[in-house]
C-alpha cells in the first residue's frame, strides 16, 4: 500500500521539509497547503490517507476544524506535527481523534514511523495519543470534602475542564452527548461552589489532579491517577 500524504502548515519551509521526508520515505505526496481553504479546494477532488498538520494555520485552529469537519475527510488520519508541546493541545488532539501528536523537535524518522503505522492500523509505540486517552479514562482521586460529592463521571469531566477542553471536546473524549456534558459541568460547578469553569479547573489542580507530564522530546505521559 502506497500511502497518500499531504501537509498543511503556514510555513513554506516546513512544507518543503515534510515533502522531502515523505518523498524519501516513498510516500505519494499529494500536496502542501498554507491555508484550510487551499486544503478544501484540492481535497474535495482527491483522497488522502494522512494529513500532517500544525495546530495553528494562520488564524485557524486545526483541532477545532477537525472536530467540526473530519467527516469531510473520511478515512484520513490526522497527524499533528507541531512546535507546541502544551498538554492542553495534546488532550484536545486526543479528543478530536487525531492519529498521532509529534513535536518538530523529534527526529523526522518519528514522523515516518507514524505514517507507516497508519497502514498497519496500529499506532507506534510511545505515541502520546493512546496515553492521553488512558489518562482521561482514569477517575481522579481528588482531595477535599467537596470531592466526595462528585460522581465518577463528574470527576472525569472536571479533569477535562482543568485542561481547558470545550464541552464539544469533552463529549467526543468521553463518548457522551453534549447535553450530558453540560449537565455534568453544571453539577460540578454547583457541588464545588465555583462560579465558572476556570475556578473549577483551579480547584482540581489544587486538590490532587494528576499531571499529564510531557517530555518535549519523547512525549511520554505519566502521573496517572491511582
Amino acid at each position: 500500500m502506497v500511502l497518500r500524504v499531504s501537509c498543511i502548515d503556514s510555513s513554506a519551509v516546513c512544507l518543503l521539509g515534510v515533502q522531502m521526508v515523505c518523498e524519501n520515505a516513498r510516500f505519494l505526496w499529494q500536496g502542501g497547503f498554507q491555508s484550510i481553504l487551499e486544503l478544501e479546494q484540492i481535497l474535495d477532488s482527491q483522497s488522502i490517507d494522512i494529513l500532517i498538520s500544525e495546530i495553528r494555520i494562520g488564524k485557524d485552529d486545526m483541532l477545532d476544524y477537525w472536530h467540526m469537519h473530519s467527516n469531510r475527510y473520511d478515512g484520513t488520519k490526522l497527524i499533528l506535527y507541531t512546535y507546541n508541546d502544551n498538554p492542553t493541545h495534546i488532550a484536545r488532539a486526543a479528543s478530536c481523534g487525531a492519529w498521532d501528536y509529534i513535536t518538530k523537535r523529534q527526529p523526522t524518522r518519528r514522523l515516518v514511523e507514524s505514517c507507516n503505522s497508519v497502514s498497519q492500523v496500529n499506532r507506534p509505540n510511545g505515541s502520546i495519543i493512546p496515553m492521553a486517552k488512558e489518562y482521561f479514562c482514569t477517575v481522579p482521586n481528588y482531595q477535599g470534602s467537596e470531592a466526595k460529592t462528585l460522581t465518577p463521571k463528574e470527576r472525569q469531566v472536571l479533569a477535562h475542564l482543568a485542561f481547558g477542553l470545550s464541552n464539544r471536546e469533552v463529549s467526543a473524549s468521553m463518548g457522551i452527548s453534549l447535553e450530558t456534558v453540560k449537565e455534568h459541568v453544571q453539577n460540578v460547578l454547583r457541588k464545588l461552589k465555583t462560579k465558572d469553569r476556570t475556578a473549577a479547573a483551579v480547584w482540581a489542580i489544587r486538590n490532587g489532579l494528576p499531571k499529564l507530564n510531557v517530555d518535549p522530546i519523547g512525549l511520554v505521559a505519566d502521573g496517572h491517577a491511582e
